[in-house]
């Protein structure tokens, strides 16, 4: 049985995408998942795009605005997980 209190429910992690907050499934796992590989810039970028876009529907118009907001927020993350 699925719902809210469901502890095997994917998380969905909101993201502001040019200005509008989308709901997307699997992000953190794949913050973790770029941090394992140890890549940054545009390779992160391109794989963070790849790995959440399996998870979710990424309209192709709207492909750079969500890789760069994933990797921003993929920043954050790595900044805060070193305090």
């Amino acid at each position: 049985m699925g719902g809210c209190c469901d502890p095997d429910a994917p998380k969905i992690y909101k993201l502001n995408v040019g200005g509008d907050m989308i709901g997307l499934a699997g992000v953190e796992q794949a913050f973790l998942d770029i941090m394992e590989l140890d890549i940054k810039g545009d390779e992160a970028a391109e794989k963070l795009l790849e790995i959440v876009g399996r998870r979710n529907y990424i309209p192709e118009s709207a492909e750079n605005q969500y890789k760069r907001a994933l990797y921003a927020e993929y920043r954050n993350y790595v900044a805060k997980s070193k305090e």
